[in-house]
């Protein structure tokens, strides 16, 4: 079966899946708006919890090897920085990337 790339600007993804917040971790990172936090660490209880999710549901943020950073469907280990569970599921056959470019910094004289 070919898989169908597709890629989404943040907004188009926050829009199509929306994020199940990390109830392990008051603290977690990628908060919508005011919310909590919604990124799951890569080690522990909540990798065990992101582990046992049905993998069409997982998402992985990926540090680019051009300095930005990337959020893929599925459950990936080379780069992840934290996991993401959307409430709805990736459709069989896609392969999503979100492209999340970095500010540059610009070297002072």
């Amino acid at each position: 079966m070919t898989e169908t790339f597709i890629e989404l600007t943040e907004d188009e993804f926050d829009q199509r899946f929306p994020l199940v917040s990390n109830h392990l971790n008051s603290h977690a990172g990628w908060a919508i708006g005011d919310g909590p936090g919604c990124l799951f660490e890569t080690y522990g209880e909540e990798l065990a919890f992101v582990r046992g999710q049905d993998v069409r549901f997982v998402w992985t943020l990926i540090d680019g090897d051009d300095g930005d950073m990337y959020l893929v469907g599925g459950f990936h280990h080379v780069n992840r920085i934290g996991y993401l569970i959307s409430s709805k599921p990736i459709p069989k056959g896609a392969c999503i990337q979100v492209h999340l470019p970095m500010p540059t910094v610009e070297n002072e004289p």
